[in-house]
């Protein structure tokens, strides 16, 4: 039971989220916090935390999934200081501590000026009793350790004797701050093997928790078989044909969330040959993207993508007719720039935009979302980067910054 719910979700990317978090907020805003003299010993480097955490994984992501932030949680016969945990739906007669269906975060923290090492040590038992009573095979345990001494310059980087390392691979992570040289660093030990290459300030997301991502993305409703049947056609048009406009016209479709396997009353089959014919169907979208689709298919601006597709017109100039698709929203005349150079140019929309955001440590809201050129060639050059650096094929990318966009916000 307290692993059925987390694997029909995501599997395992919300412990993955989680664990970026609150890596993330440890040397980041936990940080900042200290810098700025915010933190009075461990009641507030707690509160800290709890407060960037609720912060970090956003209401959106917190409600859509049945997770929860508790402090002072009664865990296998202890208190842990912070717990994060998944709760049931639809079980608001039950009382909220009868409610919790798994625990996938506990974190105990500990800030001392000096002194013993004791109080580490026992918080370090503390997390190893937790997980040889046993309780769930997901939950990650976080150390979150600030000591004020001088470390000396041969003594170990981690809390962590070479024994309790081997019951801590896959399972915990060490966040730690103390003194070196006569400065405070700050530093995360991913021992758990989650999001081991994040980069503090950096707006590249990694490739391991792209694969991870893109493991959810929505293929029902946005079919890579339709998608790239009509890619296809797209890129071996030398000409504007009826099969050319065709293709333009349920690629939008597509991009829209209107085509699929499902037939209604009111929907129509979409044209395919081969293995496909007869499998998919469309339904009609608004009286404004039906129009947007309209002006896409006239025969000059086609033409003008295939001389864009064969390197004869420059992005500036297709971009400039490609605006008068719609007034809208960028989405639609930026997806058009999309069919014709798919690998070049991503596919925009409030999803990966709002992952794109959240990247970079932006502020995001309800109204986020992509409205510009600008947008799109900031998306881009950022898009391409991270093509570049995972080695990761475009497409895949793609879903796993999508998949992001859907899982937190």
């Amino acid at each position: 039971m307290h692993t059925s719910l987390l694997k029909q979700i995501s599997g395992t990317n919300i412990i993955s989220q989680i664990d970026l978090a609150i890596k993330s907020i440890w040397m980041k805003h936990i940080k900042k916090d200290y810098n700025n003299q915010y933190l009075l010993k461990e009641d507030t480097l707690k509160n800290a935390i709890y407060h960037h955490l609720r912060t970090e994984l956003t209401d959106q992501f917190l409600v859509k999934n049945s997770i929860r932030i508790f402090t002072e949680y009664h865990y296998k016969n202890g208190i842990a200081d912070i717990a994060v945990v998944q709760i049931k739906r639809n079980s608001s007669n039950d009382y909220l501590s009868e409610q919790v269906e798994n625990v996938l975060a506990i974190i105990e923290a500990k800030y001392k000026s000096g002194g013993s090492v004791a109080p580490f040590e026992r918080d370090i038992i503390k997390i190893e009793n937790y997980m040889n009573l046993g309780f769930s095979e997901n939950t990650q345990y976080y150390l979150a350790f600030i000591h004020e001494t001088e470390y000396a310059e041969e003594s170990e980087e981690s809390w962590l004797t070479p024994t309790q390392q081997k019951w801590a691979k896959g399972k915990v992570a060490e966040l730690m701050a103390y003194y070196e040289y006569g400065k405070l660093v700050w530093k995360v030990l991913s021992h758990n093997g989650l999001n081991e290459s994040f980069e503090v300030g950096s707006s590249t997301i990694k490739k391991e928790l792209l694969l991870e991502a893109k493991e959810s993305f929505n293929e029902e409703k946005y079919s890579k078989d339709i998608y790239f049947y009509y890619l296809d056609v797209v890129d071996k048009s030398t000409k504007v044909t009826e099969e050319l406009k065709e293709a333009v016209r349920y690629l939008l479709l597509w991009k829209l969330g209107k085509i699929s396997r499902s037939k209604t009353a009111s929907s129509q089959a979409v044209s395919t040959k081969g293995n496909y014919e007869g499998q998919y169907f469309y339904a009609g979208t608004t009286s404004s993207n039906n129009a947007a689709i309209e002006q896409a298919l006239h025969y000059n601006l086609l033409e003008l993508g295939i001389q864009f597709k064969n390197d004869n017109v420059t992005y500036e100039d297709f971009r400039e007719r490609v605006d008068s698709i719609t007034k809208t929203s960028i989405v639609l005349p930026t997806f058009y720039i999309h069919i014709w150079k798919p690998h070049l140019y991503p596919i925009l929309d409030v999803k990966v935009w709002r992952t794109y955001l959240w990247s970079l440590d932006k502020e995001i809201t309800k109204n986020s979302k992509p409205y510009s050129w600008k947008h799109y060639e900031d998306y881009t050059r950022f898009f391409n980067s991270i093509v570049s650096e995972t080695e990761l094929d475009w497409r895949e990318v793609d879903k796993g910054l999508w998949s992001l966009g859907d899982i937190r916000f």
